[in-house]
């Protein structure tokens, strides 16, 4: 099963790289939650965007922002039910035309094909003290 999982947020990275909302919302429970490090070009704590009209607002806000945003899973890890995603984000400012490049580390729990979160973290440390992985 765990070998879906990594599929299923392989699949949620893609169609957020296409800006498919709908898609993006197809793979959310209907209480998953998702929690960005940025949003609006900037650092933010504390967001959270619930279920699948929360991700199809998360994806629209981020093409009202981005001229261009690109999310490209560099390395997953099946941790079970939970997936750990190395991710170079790399965008480029819509007003601004400011590049931005960047590596965080996302971790998604899926159940039955769908995530039912996701947690964006900007330091490795944080994000395999949050599955359990300390180094």
């Amino acid at each position: 099963m765990s070998e879906e999982n990594v599929e299923v947020i392989r699949r949620l990275l893609e169609a957020f790289n296409r800006q498919d909302s709908s898609a993006v919302a197809d793979l959310w429970t209907p209480y998953g939650e998702w929690r960005p490090a940025y949003i609006g070009g900037g650092l933010l704590e504390g967001a959270v965007f619930r279920g699948p009209r929360g991700a199809v607002e998360f994806v629209q806000l981020q093409a009202e922002t981005w001229e261009s945003v690109i999310a490209e899973p560099v390395k997953m890890q099946d941790l079970g039910d939970t997936v750990l995603v190395e991710v170079h984000l790399s965008a480029v400012g819509r007003g601004s035309g400011v590049p931005v490049d960047r590596v965080t580390w996302n971790v998604f729990e899926v159940l039955d094909g769908k995530a039912t979160s996701g947690t964006v973290y900007t330091s490795k440390e944080r994000a395999l003290k949050a599955v359990g992985l300390e180094e």
